[in-house]
């Protein structure tokens, strides 16, 4: 079922007289400012329930700091921030803080306008590069048209990694091991499907499991000490989609579409729905992202893996990095507004905020305090051996939709044709790579 969330306000009124009498131990506690008259216009794209319920807590909490301020809330769906955010900023009736996707084609196109404002200055105030690791603060950097370099338009709470979900249940009963290699997992996906077990849950119709698993299976073959060549082509420095791993990606996704490895029917499914699928306990595996743990915790038969790196490659990489970033935008006209924007996404990437985040069972990218002592879910601890084993590889990945403005729908666009065979894997990544050399000489 697809859940979304309607716009919310948020009015503190009936609890002001206990926020001000608490005021002086909240500043103390979270390291605010003093309170102030105003209202924060907020959008964010935390539209699964789990997430909307972490989000209301969190700006309650911020209220009960700031009496007087309210926190005007819009949530959206991820495709439906990339249509509206940029028309409603530019058109002076969007929001002051807004979750915006890293790339060219969003944040990338909005700095370009001036619709967002620069963060350096909130980094050094409140230290958020001691929170964060400068690997992933790059992804929110632009100098122009250069991604990943010069002044910083955001920052992110949620940590992501694209990895393998597996129903640990369904692969006893077929007396299928959990694949140690990426040659052992081919070899579970034939003995599934001979057993009459829908190898791989899919859902092409919304949403991006498939692009996710396209990506997720090129990155897992690309050991970190060779990742210039991926990074090149994701912040715009040149290169070409048009690689034999590419091909090769494609081509087994296609086969695996053709070949009945996917759930039946996954043409007229959702990606969300074909998630709430797996959930009930239908399909083997699901390659998608730890965004979706929240939802997963609830099945105790799934769990999440990165995906098996063949033979050779010692540190594969793993496509994620950061979840849409926190940013400021051009509607914050002075700099009292800038500040209480500051301010809020101080709270929304603070140790409180992780705290929170990874008590509902998601991955939060800033670390957890020392004294912190949430009770993790098994999906959750999975994610942040993952996310620290990542990191100090050096082999966190990227999607490859940030690489240009339209990368994303020419990749949506293609996507179906690859998988129903109306098109060879050679024509879909060239039409990646055309998209992204027009991209290149647009730029210069």
């Amino acid at each position: 079922m697809k859940r979304t969330v309607k716009s919310i306000s948020i009015l503190p009124a009936y609890r002001l007289k206990a926020a001000v009498a608490l005021a002086g131990a909240a500043l103390v506690s979270f390291g605010l400012s003093a309170a102030r008259a105003d209202d924060l216009a907020v959008w964010d794209d935390q539209t699964f329930e789990g997430q909307s319920a972490v989000i209301e807590q969190l700006n309650k909490e911020f209220e009960a700091a700031h009496p007087g301020v309210t926190i005007k809330r819009t949530a959206r769906t991820f495709d439906d921030m990339k249509l509206t955010l940029k028309l409603a900023v530019s058109a002076g009736d969007g929001p002051v803080v807004t979750k915006v996707n890293q790339g060219a084609g969003d944040m990338g196109a909005m700095v370009k306008e001036g619709l967002l404002l620069p963060v350096d200055d909130y980094i050094k105030t409140y230290g958020w590069d001691k929170r964060q690791s400068d690997s992933v603060l790059a992804r929110d950097r632009w100098d122009g048209p250069k991604f990943g370099v010069g002044k910083t338009y955001g920052i992110s709470g949620l940590a992501e990694i694209v990895g393998l979900y597996y129903n640990k249940k369904i692969l006893d009963d077929a007396g299928v091991a959990l694949p140690q290699t990426f040659e052992e997992l081919l070899a579970d996906l034939d003995k599934l499907k001979e057993k009459g077990v829908a190898p791989f849950m899919m859902g092409s119709a919304k949403q991006h499991l498939a692009l996710h698993m396209i990506g997720a299976i090129d990155q897992a073959h690309i050991d970190a000490a060779n990742r210039a060549e991926l990074d090149d082509l994701i912040y715009g420095k040149g290169g070409s989609w048009n690689t034999k791993g590419n091909i090769e990606s494609a081509k087994l996704v296609q086969q695996w579409a053709q070949g009945g490895y996917f759930y039946p029917g996954f043409e007229g499914i959702s990606g969300d729905d074909a998630v709430q699928l797996f959930i009930s306990g239908q399909g083997a595996f699901l390659i998608s992202g730890t965004w979706y743990f929240g939802d997963m915790q609830n099945n105790p038969d799934i769990g999440f893996m990165a995906i098996p790196a063949p033979k050779g490659i010692s540190k594969p990489m793993s496509v994620g990095g950061v979840d849409l970033a926190w940013a400021i935008t051009s509607l914050a006209k002075d700099k009292a507004k800038q500040d209480l924007a500051g301010e809020y996404i101080d709270y929304m990437v603070s140790e409180k905020a992780a705290e929170s985040w990874a008590a509902a069972g998601y991955l939060p990218a800033t670390s957890l305090p020392a004294d912190a002592k949430p009770k993790l879910t098994p999906l959750l601890t999975s994610g942040i051996e993952m996310w620290k084993t990542l990191n100090a590889n050096d082999a966190l990945g990227h999607y490859p939709d940030w690489s240009s403005p339209t990368m994303l729908k020419t990749i949506d666009d293609n996507t179906p044709l690859l998988l129903s065979g109306k098109i060879t894997p050679e024509a879909f990544v060239d039409a990646m790579d055309k998209d992204y050399q027009a991209y290149l000489k647009d730029k210069k």
